[in-house]
């Protein structure tokens, strides 16, 4: 009889869908509880830069190579903007993201194509959703963690070495 329970059992386990922490389906109020927390736990509290205004033309590298400005974005031998990066099925929705605006590096105020530009990166946590099966209303959530470029920096070519 107890070889027939422990079957039960097993059986019973292997029958029930195994369900990773927050894979549950939440609705539209425990979904923003959870983006709240996120935001004060973790995004609040990282400088995340403004990126270009849509209205404003972001300069180009030739432009950036004859000013001087104040700002590292601008002032770096590898200048960068910063542009919205949108996903409705991440929060949060918008994150701020460097774009390199030289292929080359600014050396004695002209773009040298002999050094690189090089987007730099950091690891973000974001929360992912998707609907559940048999009810869009209501959602999967998740954590994840994306590559996010914060700024440019110049960099020599790699080389390479043929023996």
């Amino acid at each position: 009889m107890s070889r027939f329970v422990l079957q039960t059992v097993v059986l019973g386990v292997l029958l029930v869908p195994l369900r990773s922490a927050g894979s549950r389906c939440i609705g539209e109020e425990e979904l923003r509880s959870r983006e709240n927390r996120l935001q004060r736990t973790y995004w609040k509290h990282l400088n995340v830069p403004q990126p270009t205004s849509p209205r404003q033309r972001a300069p180009t590298c030739a432009e950036v190579s004859k000013e001087l400005h104040e700002d590292p974005q601008r002032r770096s031998l590898s200048p960068w903007r910063y542009r919205l990066d949108e996903d409705d099925t991440r929060f949060p929705r918008e994150i701020s993201v460097a774009e390199c605006l030289c292929d080359g590096c600014i050396i004695d105020r002209h773009e040298d194509l002999s050094y690189n530009s090089r987007q730099m990166f950091v690891q973000r946590m974001v929360l992912k959703k998707t609907s559940c099966p048999g009810d869009p209303s209501r959602y999967v959530v998740r954590k994840d963690f994306i590559s996010v470029p914060i700024a440019c920096t110049c960099v020599r070519p790699a080389v390479n070495h043929v023996c």
